[in-house]
């Protein structure tokens, strides 16, 4: 990147809107592409036919393209006269049941290689993901959904900044089918964002969610710059649309997703053998076997394995820390801190045969991140066994990125997620 860029971490952004007195908030946002189901995905298209959805997953990256540039002309979508920050709440019931309130702020933050460690990952991506998203990035030269980051501010001051100048009625607002409040105040005082940028300027970011989207807009940059001829000075590409969230806000909570084993292989002492293993008796409710599991102590690596209502569950601690050094050799002890890291090194990769770049491609392992969908496959005799775990705690993702390593791929579930549609961020200049 040309020297003369400057070097502030993030902007405010003149986003691209609905026009809400052409549509309803509520019939065209959707949940990002990666969550939708192509029954979902019919569906969002039936209720509206300007669902975000048909932008982001298009019949092709031409049409989409085609798409945006007619919502544009006819005043279905708008860019705003002026650049502003956004400060977002969502009020929702989370899968454990209780009520939150997460809040953060969007901005246009800058695209930064991880290698430089002013943004970090903590999971791993697939690559034939991130072409399908570079392909689609590449027609509509646009950020159709956004990203989560989250920072560490003990202060808290860029929140409280833009928490006092968000005030009365949201700018917009709609209710998604979880029941989650999605609520946006323009914040477009200059004291306010300057203030933020400030406060934000030398801290890192850790990805949250959204690694895909991340790494094919560093890769989208990387081309417009070589095509412009590395121009000086900012361009719009050089940023992407991420809604950042302070770890220390209440409503910041991550939830387990669990690891379903679709061969009928048995679960036995050659696998477990690093662990103690308790059994509960057979026809104990999965919703028990969960609640046993998240009594153990946080620094103690555990999991739990369904093999259906009729058979005993199986509750297991590692007891034999050697066994976990030796079968993840080299890897960070932040990351052996992680229940999904060890299950997956010490049991399901000899169970299944598969080393640690197979898992990201594999049919024979399932993310689910719902404990009555785990179970239920296994019910049904459609899967052998749910390896059901706990979630990580903010700490331990943090110790993970300090060490400069990454967890397996689906070892978080920031819930809930940040919906497309309301915000997009165009990366052009026009």
């Amino acid at each position: 990147m040309s020297s003369t860029a400057t070097r502030t971490a993030l902007e405010p952004l003149r986003a691209l809107r609905y026009d809400q007195s052409k549509v309803a908030l509520a019939e065209v946002v959707a949940p990002p592409y990666d969550v939708v189901t192509e029954p979902q995905r019919e569906a969002l298209i039936r209720r509206c036919e300007y669902s975000i959805v048909r932008l982001e997953l298009p019949e092709s990256a031409q049409g989409a393209a085609t798409m945006l540039h007619d919502w544009l002309r006819d005043g279905v979508l708008a860019r705003d006269d002026r650049p502003a920050l956004w400060w977002h709440e969502q009020t929702f019931t989370g899968p454990d049941g209780v009520d939150r309130s997460r809040r953060g702020f969007f901005a246009a933050v800058r695209l930064s290689p991880y290698d430089e460690g002013r943004i970090r990952p903590h999971e791993h991506t697939h690559a034939s993901v991130k072409a399908e998203r570079l392909e689609l990035m590449r027609a509509t030269r646009a950020n159709l959904s956004p990203i989560l980051g989250v920072y560490d501010d003990p202060d808290g001051v860029a929140a409280a900044r833009l928490g006092a100048a968000a005030s009365g009625d949201p700018d917009m607002e709609a209710t998604d089918f979880d029941g989650t409040v999605h609520r946006f105040w323009e914040v477009t005082d200059p004291a306010a964002i300057a203030a933020a940028r400030d406060s934000m300027a030398d801290r890192e970011i850790l990805i949250a969610d959204g690694h895909h989207r991340y790494e094919t807009a560093v890769a989208y940059r990387e081309e417009r710059r070589a095509a412009d001829g590395d121009p000086e000075g900012d361009r719009p590409y050089d940023f992407i649309l991420m809604c950042l969230c302070n770890l220390r806000d209440e409503g910041l909570a991550i939830y387990p997703t669990h690891r379903v084993v679709m061969s009928h292989r048995d679960v036995d002492r050659r696998f477990t053998q690093a662990f103690s293993i308790r059994e509960l008796p057979a026809g104990t409710p999965a919703a028990v076997v969960e609640a046993e599991l998240n009594e153990i102590p946080i620094d103690t690596i555990a999991f739990a394995v369904w093999r259906g209502s009729q058979h005993p569950a199986m509750i297991a601690e590692l007891t034999d820390q050697s066994a976990a050094m030796l079968g993840m050799p080299g890897v960070p002890a932040a990351v052996r801190s992680i229940d999904a890291a060890v299950l997956q090194a010490l049991v399901l990769s000899p169970l299944l045969g598969l080393d640690g770049e197979q898992f990201l491609t594999t049919d024979g392992v399932r993310y689910l991140r719902g404990l009555d969908q785990a179970t239920a496959l296994v019910d049904s005799g459609e899967a052998g066994a749910a390896f059901l775990l706990r979630a990580p705690t903010v700490e331990q993702v943090q110790g993970v990125t300090g060490s400069g390593s990454v967890m397996p791929q689906k070892s978080t579930y920031f819930f809930p997620k940040l919906w497309s549609g309301f915000l997009l961020n165009s990366l052009s200049d026009d």
